[in-house]
This record gives structure tokens, C-alpha cells and sequence, in this order.
């Protein structure tokens, strides 16, 4: 490890970490309009909406790490040796976008100015067991420093080592972004998040996002693999993603069904929302569509053995479950916690401002960024298991 995780020679800037820096600088929008104007003025939520896009993509980054490191648990503990393929690039992919989540987060919290990210380590002692958000923080100031290791004992090359690290942040991961479902669902005064729909659904679209992510990096590296390894790594991962969209069809189907045929108060009218009010193009386009049935044809289609088709569906399927998580969020606060006590419930309606834009496309520079230059300075394509 001393003679170089730092390969100095031959190193190149190139083309991508110049574009991610584009999309970095584009958050200087929101991060002047927050600095000048304040919060309030700055973003799109509001006293009855108060959950928007800074939120949404939180739970959509650190979602993209819980799944990567789901993925590289299931080599280390259940002996998926095609998973072991690529993992220092994996694993750092996931501590990338565990970094942009909490970018992102920082900037719903109050910005620099006001520093109140320090509420996460101040707040962990004393202890508030009985508050999810207080585990949210906890499990997360956790899974930070054991991804940082992992990466490290990857980089070294020990295994022993690497696998308990593995299993740790399977449990520490797991456990974080399943706390972050319940968070949403013990909210007992949103009736369309309680329940334990959206834990469960939580860790599925984390597998799921986890899978076409690994697709993406196993496409953009496979010159440092054999055509046999590829193809087989490739089907794995293409499975994977098929079984997960089986999954989220399934359960998508039948509770959307249950809502609607139910009829409770504030539930439905959320639900009617989804499919028949401002968010029905986003869940039939992109939910339905593009997150389901596009990436299901696709893979069935190639028999899970084409680059190009697999790609396309892990495309697909990423824009289709984030629009899952962003709707569902977003219905659950467009009815008033007071509407079920007026004759017709009015429904709100939430629209992300250019600064909120600008902080999310802000974030995806961060997790290119920090995976672009750290496969070119760290040695991250050796893929040795000693």
C-alpha cells in the first residue's frame, strides 16, 4: 500500500471530471441564491410541503451506496464471487455517492452559514432513542467511516479484513437506510407513508439502484476485464436488476390498488394524486415506463446478455426510481394533515425551484467528481484478492 495508492505518473485530467466540475458549478445557483436570499426565498417547499428535492435526492444518493454495498456484502458473505468483480471501483461509487447525499443534505439543513450539519453530532449525545431521525444520524455518522476503511482494505488488499468490514456495513447500511423508511413511516399524521410499505420499499429500490449502477461501472470498465468475466458479471447484475423490477412492480401494483380501492381519508386523495392528478405523468411516464416496464422488456429481451440493452434499462431504471421516491414523498404531503376535516380535501401542489435544481445537479458533479479522479489517483482498477 506504501509504494503508491497514489499513481502520480502518467496521470490525466481527461474529459469527465471536467464535465462533472459543469455540473458542480451549476450549484453555485442555488448556493448564491440560499447565501443572499435565505432558505425560504430560495427553495420551492413550504410550512405544509416541506420535504422537496434537497430530501428527495438525500435519500436517492445514500440509497445508490446502501445498494452498491449491498451488492459487494452478497460476494463477501454469501460466496457470489461475481460480485467480487470490480469492488475497489464498486465500493468507492457508493462512498461517492454517500458523500453527495450528504452534500446534499447539508444544503436542506441550512447551508454553511448557519451550520446546522453540527446538529448531527451534537444531537447524538444525548441519546434520543426513542427519535428515528436520531438513528438516521447515528447509523449514517457510522457507515461513513467503515465505507472509508473497506476501501481502504480493498486498496491493501486484505481480505480477511475486507470481509468484516463488508459484513459491518451490510448491517450498519441496511439498518440506516431501512431507518430512514421508518422515518417516513411512523409519521402517523401522513397516512400514505405509515405503514411498512416504504421501509421494505426503500431497501428493494436500493438493490435496485445498486444493480444498474453496477452496471453503469462494470460498462465503463470493461477494458480492465476479460470478455469472459464481463459477460458473466454482466448477467448477474442484469438479473439482479430484472428480479428487483419484478419486485417493485408487484408491490407497486398492489398497494397502489389498496389505496385506491380502500378509499381511507387522505390516503386515496394522495393516491389519486399519483395516477390521476399532478404527479399522474410522472408515475405512468416515469414510474410505469421507464422504471418498470422499459428495463422489464429490455432485459427479457437480451436474455440479459446485450451491453447495450442492459445499459439502457440501468438508465432507465435509475430515472424510474427516483421518480418513485420523489412521488411518493411528494403525495404524501400534497394532502393537508387538517384535510380529512374539510367536505372536499384540498390538495397542495409542489414544484422544485431552480435553486433546489441547481443544489441536485450540484450533487451529481460531487459523486462524478469524487469517482472520476479517484479511479485516476487512487489504484482502484487492481483487482487482487489476496
Amino acid at each position: 500500500m506504501s509504494e503508491g495508492i497514489l499513481k502520480k505518473e502518467g496521470f490525466h485530467l481527461g474529459k469527465w471530471p471536467i464535465f462533472y466540475a459543469v455540473l458542480f458549478a451549476i450549484g453555485f445557483i442555488g448556493m448564491a441564491s440560499v447565501y443572499f436570499k435565505g432558505q425560504e426565498a430560495s427553495y420551492g417547499v413550504s410550512r405544509e410541503i416541506s420535504w422537496g428535492l434537497l430530501i428527495i435526492g438525500y435519500s436517492f444518493f445514500v440509497g445508490i451506496t446502501t445498494g452498491l454495498s449491498l451488492l459487494a456484502a452478497f460476494g463477501h458473505l454469501f460466496k457470489f464471487e461475481r460480485f467480487h468483480v470490480l469492488s475497489r471501483k464498486i465500493m468507492w461509487t457508493a462512498l461517492s455517492s454517500l458523500i453527495a447525499g450528504f452534500f446534499i443534505i447539508f444544503w436542506d439543513l441550512g447551508g454553511p452559514y448557519r451550520l446546522q450539519i453540527l446538529r448531527f453530532v451534537v444531537n447524538i449525545v444525548p441519546f434520543h432513542w426513542t427519535s428515528p431521525i436520531w438513528w438516521m444520524s447515528v447509523l449514517y455518522a457510522m457507515e461513513l467511516p467503515i465505507l472509508i476503511i473497506e476501501v481502504l482494505l480493498l486498496i491493501a488488499n486484505k481480505e480477511k479484513y475486507t470481509f468484516i468490514a463488508s459484513i459491518l456495513g451490510f448491517i450498519v447500511g441496511i439498518s440506516a437506510y431501512s431507518n430512514m423508511g421508518f422515518v417516513f413511516s411512523a409519521n402517523i399524521a401522513r397516512p400514505f407513508w405509515h405503514g411498512p410499505f416504504i421501509p421494505l420499499f426503500f431497501i428493494l429500490s436500493a438493490i435496485g439502484l445498486g444493480a444498474a449502477v453496477g452496471l453503469i461501472i462494470l460498462f465503463v470498465n470493461r477494458g480492465d476485464l476479460s470478455d469472459e468475466k464481463y459477460q458473466q458479471t454482466l448477467e448477474v447484475f442484469s438479473k439482479t436488476l430484472f428480479i428487483v423490477i419484478l419486485a417493485i412492480a408487484f408491490a407497486k401494483v398492489w398497494r397502489t390498488v389498496g389505496l385506491l380501492y380502500g378509499r381511507q381519508p387522505m390516503t386515496y386523495e394522495a393516491a389519486r394524486e399519483l395516477v390521476a392528478g399532478s404527479l399522474a405523468f410522472n408515475f405512468w411516464f416515469f414510474e410505469v415506463i421507464m422504471g418498470i416496464l422499459i428495463p422489464f422488456i429490455l432485459l427479457l429481451f437480451s436474455r440479459f446478455r446485450s451491453t447495450v440493452l442492459s445499459l439502457i434499462s440501468a438508465f432507465s431504471a435509475i430515472v424510474g426510481i427516483f421518480f418513485m421516491r420523489y412521488d411518493s414523498i411528494i403525495a404524501g404531503q400534497v394532502v393537508p394533515v387538517n384535510g380529512v376535516y374539510f367536505p372536499k380535501p384540498e390538495i397542495l401542489h409542489y414544484a422544485p425551484s431552480i435553486s433546489e435544481i441547481s443544489l441536485f445537479i450540484c450533487s451529481i458533479g460531487v459523486l462524478g467528481l469524487m469517482y472520476t479522479l479517484g479511479s485516476r489517483i487512487l489504484r482502484l482498477e487492481e483487482e487482487e484478492h489476496g
